[in-house]
């Protein structure tokens, strides 16, 4: 199992998770009073994203070895995980997994490959450095291959046993979202 002091104990893969991945470890340690869960599980954030989301691990034990929950800053959140390993087999395979979620259609699979189809050919273009990132982290961690991410992130979200709740006791929407591929007049039908 892969813990996150061993990942912290490599700079350069704490560097790589956090860009071009935006899974950075270095925000982990921003305030939390914010979340509440529920039903109210014992949790630790162990990452954060470039626009104020978090990573939370929830559950009793050690924090790699529990769910991940994920929280926007826009008011989503839901389980995209069973455990670090897993995340971290996720995140190498489909970095623009948030881009699945809101292109699935509300939680459908189809839509989310068919989204899978444009959005590596945008990263292929838009992230030049994230094939090195990858080589960098893989080569430091034995990270798993997952055979389809796109399913286990798919029945992961589904599988969202506890949400968070605001302030004011507003809970958080779903990741998913109600967008399809076609709702993007930048993409075709043709991959």
């Amino acid at each position: 199992m892969i813990t996150l002091a061993r990942i912290k104990s490599h700079p350069d893969v704490v560097e790589a998770l956090d860009w071009p991945f935006d899974f950075s470890l270095s925000r982990a340690d921003r305030d939390s009073d914010w979340i509440s869960l529920k039903p109210p599980f014992p949790f630790q954030v162990i990452a954060g994203e470039g626009t104020g989301g978090a990573f939370i691990a929830y559950g009793e034990g050690e924090p790699e070895s529990l769910p991940i929950l994920h929280a926007t800053s826009e008011g989503q959140a839901g389980r995209v995980a069973s455990n670090l390993d897993e995340w971290l087999g996720i995140l190498m395979a489909i970095p623009y997994w948030r881009d699945l979620l809101k292109f699935s259609g509300n939680g459908k699979i189809d839509e989310m490959r068919l989204t899978s189809t444009f959005m590596e050919k945008e990263y292929e273009e838009d992230y030049p450095d994230l094939p090195a990132a990858r080589e960098l982290i893989l080569s430091n961690f034995a990270i798993p291959k997952i055979e389809d991410p796109i399913q286990v992130l798919h029945d992961n979200v589904h599988a969202s046993d506890c949400t968070l709740v605001a302030e004011d006791g507003w809970e958080y929407e779903s990741l998913f979202n109600k967008f399809k591929p076609a709702d993007n007049r930048n993409w075709t039908t043709k991959a």
